[in-house]
Parts: C-alpha cells; structure tokens; sequence
C-alpha cells in the first residue's frame, strides 16, 4: 500500500516481504524487531485506554521465533547497500543471542548504543535495580561513515508519554531521526521489516527519506496506515499554509 510516493507499507510475515525486494536496494535499515521476551504489559496503555497486548514472535523459547530473527537478519543484509547502516534494538536479557546473528549475517557490529530513558520500569521492586535504558545497535554493511558531529554512545531521550502510545514498545520519533541524520541523506529510501505503529516511518517523513515498512499484526498495521496518512495529510497542510 503505497500512502505517498515516498511512503509505502506491506502487511505480511517480513521474511517472506523481503524476499521481494532486490539485492543492495535500500539506503539504511531502522528496526525494533521482537526481543524475544515474551513481552506484555498490563500497565502502560495506549490513546485509547485498551491494554497492551502480548507482541507477536515474542517468546524465546519457541523455535520458530528464532528463526524469524535469523532469517530476517540475513535477508536484511542482502538487500542493504553496500557501505550503509542498520540500527537494531534490542533487549539486554538476549543481546547475546542478537550479537551471533547479526554477525552470522555479516554485519559488522560498531557500537552497541545506550539509549537512557527519563524515567524507569517497575520490574521486581525488591531484588534488582530500576531498568532506565535500551540497546541500540548499530551495524554497518562494509563501512559506513557517521555524518556530522561524532557522538558518544550514550543518547537520553524521553519515553513516549504513557497516554501518547499506540504500541507497547513504541520509539520516540525524534530518536530515531537522530539515526537518520547520523547515516542517512535526504530522499534515501530506508527500511523497517518490524514496522510496529510506523514511528520510522514518521521520521522518514519528518526528516524528506523515503520508507518502506513490513507489519504482520492486522491491528498494528492498520494504526500504521492512519498515522501515516494522517502525517502526510498535515505535512501537505503546512505546505499549503506556507505557500498560501
């Protein structure tokens, strides 16, 4: 489903999406894929008040959820430019399981960033300390330069407001385009095969990328085409207002 054209999203597993797409054909990969914690929250909720439900391909020790990872890493590596860069999240609980097959696949792995939260997790309130953080990692294909000023690897950004999200593990966009502006140029197309509520997508849009998304959750999928579109809506908006 094309919302633009610049912006198209897919419904469907991503594995077999990604089999579509042509070797060395997209600029740079942003993606949250599964962390394989069999994740699921009663507390934090969405807009609309309804409970967030349990991620789908989510849990470990199920085969097939590993597999998922392991194939879509090496169809991501195929159809990445060479000299460009993924940036992958990941949880801590199984970052050693993601390190294996992101250089199974044959990135190079070049910092593993951490992105520190304004505020902390509950967790179990009496035998471990309050979780503030999550893994960014950042791979290249090849090499791929850092654009502008070289950072460190320890980025704060707020979490999305518990009454602003759409998804559990939704990402703040202005991270995210951070992520673009680091590796990326302007009308680069880049891709995210765990497309989630389409938050890459919107830094896309924001920041004049190109993007394609892949979604397997009906529901997600459908939050993804009305933000999208509802972004696009205002962007041509502002357009009309400036030139007006």
């Amino acid at each position: 489903m094309k919302i633009n054209d610049n912006i198209e999203i897919k419904k469907g597993d991503c594995t077999k999406l990604l089999e579509g797409l042509e070797d060395n054909s997209v600029n740079a990969i942003v993606t949250d894929p599964p962390y394989l914690i069999k994740y699921s929250s009663r507390y934090r909720k969405n807009k609309n008040n309804k409970f967030c439900k349990q991620i789908k391909n989510d849990d470990i020790n199920k085969i097939e959820n590993k597999q998922l990872i392991k194939k879509s890493l090496k169809e991501m590596f195929r159809v990445l430019k060479n000299n460009s860069a993924m940036y992958l999240f990941c949880d801590f609980k199984n970052i050693d399981f993601f390190k294996k097959e992101i250089l199974s696949a044959g990135f190079k792995i070049k910092n593993f960033i951490i992105w520190v939260k304004n505020n902390r997790t509950a967790g179990d309130l009496t035998a471990s300390f309050g979780h503030q953080y999550e893994i960014l990692i950042l791979c290249n294909k090849g090499r791929k330069e850092i654009n502008g000023t070289r950072l460190s690897d320890v980025w704060s950004f707020k979490r999305v407001p518990s009454c602003n999200l759409v998804h559990q593990n939704q990402k703040p966009i202005d991270l995210l385009e951070r992520c673009l502006e680091k590796h990326t140029n302007k009308n680069d197309l880049i891709l995210d095969p765990f497309m989630g509520s389409a938050s890459t997508g919107l830094a896309c849009l924001n920041t004049g990328r190109k993007f394609i998304g892949f979604e397997i959750d009906d529901e997600y999928f459908n939050i993804s085409k009305t933000r999208l579109k509802e972004a696009v809506k205002d962007k041509q908006e502002e357009l009309f207002d400036i030139g007006a």
